[in-house]
């Protein structure tokens, strides 16, 4: 039931008025901590500002691990050319457990507190059901996120360019091909077949070489508007709050939390330090269900694998109902896996064991560029995305009301 039509204009002047470079610890991060805050108590609201600590040591582990790259594909390239290939071989085990710490470091990026300590601050509306006011029971939570910082790259578009892409992929097949030249060479086959692999192997080293100096010079910059990475997600946030005042909306059982969370893009510190903060107050109901604005776009879709084989499915009963509801609207949504999880929000609240669903965009090829501007945004995919949300949000009231009809 598309009977929000003019939605998609409010939410839209929304995006706009927040069309400016939100780097965190930057003026653009503070003067969006107002904006929000200012919008909300406009409505009539008190919002809760929590303030939250976070390090700065995402640069760090990503310098490091270039400088490490640097390093390794340098001696590699010396070894393949000196037929040291036991030492080679010997490197290249070595290399993969130091990738694999690489990314659990980054997954785990909140536990490592290292460096100069900074603060930011989460911004919360919450709004408690008619039976939680009544009878002081906690039934059902739903909580919806979206992040209110921006980040740039040095290197414009680079962090998800096609050219970023391809490097990539040539790194990764010249290390099995580097594997493959020293595992040949140990076992001492024809010359010929050597040969040919060492050519092959030298020229994606140098590839290798030259991808890792520039993912060590690609540092943070306060430079992109964040237009849909999540000006986007802040809009429909604060369109769905308005939505909810304007049509006197009271949920019977389900309580709500709206949280806009900093520091999402240097490791979501933000979403960690609330999940943390109120876990315990969360694990006192029946049902919690998370609802997470990771950035919107000219297309929809909700993240439906993450990690960099695919291994970790999110299937649950939220996400399922979304689909449902996006069909009955005939809205259009892709299901996309995202390799890198290191700066989502969704993945705390998933290690909780919440049912979540994560809205994100499949356009990224401008992402962290000067390109994330208002010409990436479709402001009827916007409204779309926020009456799902908002159609989610009646449909689990309802829910959890017939469950406790039926005496479940």
């Amino acid at each position: 039931m598309k009977s929000f039509e003019s939605e998609s204009v409010k939410i839209f002047n929304i995006v706009k008025e927040l069309s400016y470079p939100r780097m965190t610890g930057s003026k653009g991060e503070k003067d969006a901590q107002i904006y929000i805050f200012s919008k909300l108590k406009k409505m009539g609201f008190n919002p809760i500002v929590k303030d939250f600590n976070y390090y700065y040591n995402i640069i760090f582990i990503e310098k490091g691990v270039s400088i490490c790259s640097l390093i390794f594909f340098s001696i590699q390239l010396l070894l393949i050319m000196l037929n040291s290939f036991i030492t080679s071989l010997i490197i290249s085990i070595l290399y993969i457990i130091l990738a694999v710490l690489a990314i659990i470091m980054l997954n785990n990026i909140h536990k490592f507190k290292f460096g100069k300590q900074f603060s930011s601050k989460n911004i919360t509306y919450e709004k408690n059901s008619v039976r939680h006011r009544e009878f002081k029971v906690k039934m059902g939570l739903i909580i919806v996120n979206a992040n209110y910082d921006s980040i740039g790259r040095k290197f414009n578009g680079f962090k998800h360019s096609n050219l970023q892409k391809t490097l990539l992929i040539i790194t990764g097949f010249s290390y099995i091909i580097t594997l493959i030249t020293s595992f040949i060479g140990f076992l001492k086959l024809h010359p010929i077949d050597v040969l040919i692999f060492k050519i092959f192997s030298i020229l994606g080293l140098l590839v290798s070489i030259i991808t890792s100096i520039i993912y060590f010079l690609n540092n943070f910059e306060d430079s992109s508007k964040g237009v849909v990475d999540n000006a986007s997600g802040c809009a429909v946030l604060l369109n769905l709050i308005q939505r909810m005042q304007e049509g006197k909306i009271d949920l019977n059982w389900m309580d709500l939390k709206f949280l806009f969370s900093g520091a999402k893009q240097i490791g979501a510190w933000g979403a960690k330090s609330f999940l943390i903060d109120n876990l315990e107050d969360f694990r006192q109901y029946k049902d919690v269900y998370v609802i997470d604005i990771d950035k919107i776009g000219t297309n929809i879709a909700i993240i439906e694998n993450w990690g960099i084989i695919g291994n970790n499915k999110i299937e649950n009963p939220l996400q399922k109902s979304i689909e449902h509801l996006a069909y009955q609207e005939r809205i259009q949504v892709q299901k996309i896996h995202t390799k890198l999880s290191i700066n989502k929000n969704f993945l705390p609240f998933v290690r909780e064991g919440f049912e979540i669903c994560s809205f994100t965009s499949p356009d990224e090829t401008y992402l962290y560029s000067s390109e994330d501007n208002i010409d990436k945004i479709n402001q009827n995919k916007l409204r779309d995305v926020s009456e799902l949300i908002y159609n989610a949000i009646l449909s689990l009231d309802h829910k959890i009301g017939d469950k406790i009809d039926s005496g479940e």
